[in-house]
């Protein structure tokens, strides 16, 4: 073996969960999925200045304290708060497909 084994196999390294430590900065893709928007919106929101953002080399990234920030500001520009989305009621769901 021309390489150090950990004694894992290669299906168990890539099964394993991602570390406990929250990072500082993520890259583009990575904030786009956790802000559930898709990566041409996130440039955009960059490009205006709605979320801030930094070069390191040639790698773009986006501190964690940007996206927190954005989803804040969100929360409270909404004047009636964050909310949770009701399902429809199951009586609706079967009158629908009893349409069809």
């Amino acid at each position: 073996m021309s390489q150090l084994s950990t004694g894992l196999s290669r299906q168990e390294k890539q099964a394993q969960p991602p570390p406990s430590v929250t990072p500082l900065a993520v890259p583009p893709s990575q904030a786009a999925h956790l802000l559930s928007i898709g990566i041409s919106r996130l440039y955009r929101l960059l490009r205006t200045g709605k979320l801030a953002s930094y070069r390191d080399g040639r790698s773009r990234r986006i501190p964690m304290v940007a996206i927190h920030e954005y989803v804040a500001r969100h929360l409270a520009a909404d004047p009636n708060g964050w909310r949770q989305i009701r399902p429809r009621p199951q009586e609706y769901r079967k009158r629908r497909t009893n349409k069809t």
